[in-house]
C-alpha cells in the first residue's frame, strides 16, 4: 500500500500551524519594553522621594502639586527590579494588569507612605504607573509574586528603611535655614545600611537656585538586605572627612552636582 502523502502533508501542516500558534501566543504574552527574560534581574532599587522636591519636579513638567495633609515624611517612589547597575527590566508581564481591588486593603498606608502628589491625576495613577512599569517585573520572586505582595513588601521596606528615620537619627532634619553637604548625607545613610553605597538624586529649587535633595535610592538583594548600589572599586573613600566620591565621571551615584557644597532639605509645610 502506498503511503498517503496527502495525509502526511496535512499532518505536517497541522503541526506547523500549532508551533506557529504557540510562538505567536508566547510573543504576545512577552511583548514589553524588554525581552521575555523579565526574570534576569539580581536586585531591587528601593527609591524614596522628598515631597517638596516632587513639587519642584511637578512645576517642571506642568503638573499641579498638592502634598496631602497626612504626609509629613519621605514617600515611596518605587521598588524597581534591576539588573546590575542598570535600571530595568521594565514593563514586563503584560497579562498582569493593575487591579485596584487587589491593594484596596492597603490604601490607608499607601496614601501615607506612597502618596500621589500630582493633584491633577487620580489617586491610583502613581501606583498603577509603578506597577505597570516595575511591579510586574517583580512577580518572578515569591515575595513580590502579585500586586498585593509587591505593594505590601514596599510598605514594609519603608517602615524599615525610611529616609526620614535614617537621616533624622544622625541629626539631618528638614530645615528652612540649615544646608547639608552631599557627602554628609551619603555617609549618614551608608553608616546605617552596613556601609553600603547609596544613590542620591537632586533637583534645583526654582526659588533659591540651590540644589535640594530629591531622591534616595537604596539597593537591596532579593532577600531585601542592603547591598552596594555601585562597586567599591569605583569609590575614593576618605573616612576622616566622610567623603565617598567616585573616581570616574559616569556618576552612577546620582545626578547631584559635586561642585556644590550646600544642599537644601526644606520642611514640608504644616497644614
Amino acid at each position: 500500500m502506498k503511503p498517503d502523502f496527502h495525509n502526511k502533508v496535512g499532518s505536517t501542516d497541522m503541526v506547523s500551524h500549532c508551533v506557529i500558534l504557540v510562538l505567536v501566543v508566547t510573543l504576545i504574552d512577552c511583548i514589553s519594553l524588554i525581552t521575555c527574560k523579565s526574570d534576569t534581574w539580581d536586585r531591587f532599587i528601593f527609591a524614596q522621594e522628598w515631597p517638596i522636591a516632587v513639587c519642584e519636579k511637578a512645576n517642571e513638567t506642568g503638573h499641579k502639586c498638592l502634598i496631602p495633609a497626612q504626609v509629613n515624611s519621605w514617600g515611596i517612589h518605587g521598588l524597581w527590579p534591576t539588573n546590575g547597575h542598570t535600571k530595568g527590566p521594565i514593563g514586563c508581564n503584560i497579562s498582569k494588569e493593575f487591579n485596584f481591588a487587589m491593594i484596596k486593603p492597603l490604601v490607608e498606608e499607601l496614601q501615607l507612605l506612597w502618596p500621589n502628589i500630582y493633584a491633577d491625576t487620580s489617586m491610583t495613577n502613581f501606583w498603577k504607573h509603578e506597577w505597570d512599569k516595575h511591579g510586574r517585573c517583580a512577580t518572578t520572586l515569591p515575595a513580590t509574586a502579585n500586586e498585593y505582595l509587591y505593594f505590601k513588601q514596599s510598605l514594609q521596606l519603608m517602615k524599615k528603611f525610611s529616609a526620614t528615620t535614617l537621616l533624622g537619627n544622625m541629626g539631618i532634619i528638614p530645615s528652612k535655614t540649615a544646608h547639608y553637604r552631599l557627602d554628609q548625607i551619603q555617609l549618614v545613610l551608608m553608616q546605617q545600611l552596613g556601609n553600603k553605597t547609596v544613590i542620591v538624586e537632586c533637583t534645583k529649587d526654582s526659588g533659591t537656585g540651590l540644589q535640594m535633595i530629591f531622591e534616595v535610592e537604596i539597593c537591596l538583594d532579593k532577600e531585601f538586605n542592603p547591598i552596594d548600589c555601585y562597586t567599591r572599586l569605583d569609590r575614593q573613600d576618605n573616612l576622616a572627612s566622610g567623603h565617598f566620591l567616585r573616581k570616574h565621571k559616569d556618576n552612577n551615584e546620582g545626578n547631584c552636582p559635586r561642585g556644590q557644597k550646600a544642599f537644601e532639605y526644606p520642611p514640608i509645610p504644616q497644614h
